[in-house]
């Protein structure tokens, strides 16, 4: 047997030091669609620093905050769209509660935005050329003028003086090359000790306890419920793990005030690496332990899918997230790394090029949708069977076939996104 060197212990536990400062980072509590209380955030991060209730505001943001911002419910409110949110922030004006801004709203907030946003005080423009996740509110009190930024990550806000230009929007650089591979993760997965990943059920229970809320009460177009109220099995662990995760984001897209771990940026995505690996643990009797490694490896897959497609694209970020559970289904069902291979294989030859037409009512819907693939994602994985290499966008190598995802969703599908985004105002939505 090889002995592991002290070059690579070393190697490992600078690893697994990364891996762990990063879920700190990911996996963080929002009320609401992110995309929303990321504009209320900047918004309350810009009053707060100018200090008085501005005469003149202006947001700027890319096309998929925009699209994520025009069809959600407003946390506490019966508000929608970007000039809402942005009108919140700035009512609120203290950015200490982060993406959970939304949290705490009264009436008199809510009267005090709808004013504003009345007021036509604010104005919005559409910004091209700059990453996804950007968002920037300008706004000025007499001679006073402060710019709130959000670049590349929701909950990261940057002030400015908005007389001094900001000359780039450039995404800033990785600040983990090399990390998210999957032989990176899969050694974090199989090694790292329990009490370090733990949290992770405790957060998937605040996403289940969510689910279970919404299943009894009905939100939205009430996908989830109306599964939980089929004809399926009981025992159908599958179908439980689907319909409580649709169910979630019913709640979650209608403006439920109950809080939510998010990945990668999202709710929903965090909803759907959570809940259903969590159902099926719990339903097959599975230890802490393999429940939080299932859970480990289902969030990091997914993390690393976003990686390499952004956080905000025309590639609906569910499908990238459920190919982290189905890896978590497969790691449950006692499957090995290889495994977890071919059913990422699968994922991505079935549901690659499933868009992302803004954040949603019926993106409950997709999540239900890709749960299933992801189910069935794996068991094909584990009966030994996966699409071939020969077949479509798949390689020979896992990593070739991530690169060709890359190239897809920045290639391919910046168009798309567009062409969306086009289609979405001209129904009538506006901007707002």
């Amino acid at each position: 047997m090889n002995s592991i060197t002290e070059k690579q212990m070393e190697e490992i536990a600078a690893d697994e030091k990364s891996f762990l400062s990063l879920f700190q980072e990911e996996l963080v509590t929002a009320m609401g669609c992110t995309e929303p209380a990321a504009v209320a955030l900047a918004g309350a991060a810009a009053r707060e620093c100018l200090g008085a209730v501005p005469d003149m505001i202006l947001i700027r943001a890319s096309r998929d905050i925009i699209k994520n911002t025009m069809n959600v419910g407003i946390p506490n409110t019966p508000l929608k769209g970007i000039t809402a949110a942005a009108a919140l922030g700035i009512v609120i004006g203290n950015p200490a509660d982060g993406l959970n801004i939304l949290s705490g709203l009264s009436e008199k907030q809510e009267f005090a935005a709808v004013q504003l946003t009345r007021s036509g005080t604010i104005k919005l423009e559409l910004v091209k050329d700059v990453p996804p996740v950007f968002i920037e509110i300008r706004i000025g009190k007499g001679n006073k003028n402060i710019t709130a930024l959000i670049v590349d990550k929701h909950d990261r806000v940057e002030i400015f003086d908005t007389n001094k230009e900001i000359v780039s929007y450039q995404t800033k650089p990785a600040e983990r090359a090399g990390l998210m591979t999957p032989e990176k993760i899969f050694s974090f997965v199989n090694t790292v000790r329990l009490e370090k990943i733990e949290f992770l059920i405790d957060a998937a229970e605040v996403n289940l306890n969510l689910a279970e809320h919404s299943a009894s009460v009905g939100y939205g177009i009430k996908v989830g419920k109306t599964m939980l109220n089929g004809d399926h099995n009981e025992k159908d662990l599958f179908h439980l793990g689907a319909s409580l995760a649709a169910a979630a984001s019913d709640a979650r897209m209608a403006g439920c005030s109950k809080p939510v771990i998010i990945n990668s940026g999202s709710g929903n995505q965090g909803i759907t690496v959570s809940v259903p690996v969590l159902v099926l643990a719990r339903g097959l009797g599975k230890s802490r332990d393999e429940t939080a490694r299932a859970l480990c490896l289902s969030q990091l897959i997914a993390l690393m899918l976003t990686e390499r497609k952004d956080r905000l694209s025309a590639l609906c970020g569910v499908f990238t997230a459920a190919v982290g559970t189905g890896a978590g289904f497969v790691r449950i069902m006692g499957g090995n790394d290889q495994a977890v291979i071919l059913c990422i294989k699968n994922m991505i030859g079935n549901l690659m090029g499933m868009i992302c037409d803004g954040a949603k009512g019926s993106c409950a819907l997709k999540i239900y949708t890709c749960v299933k693939a992801a189910e069935l994602s794996a068991r094909l994985a584990m009966a030994g069977n996966s699409i071939p290499d020969s077949e479509g966008i798949l390689a020979d190598r896992l990593e070739d076939t991530l690169n060709i995802v890359e190239k897809i969703s920045h290639q391919g599908m910046v168009p798309l996104d567009e062409t969306i985004l086009e289609v979405m105002i001209e129904k009538g939505n506006g901007l707002v």
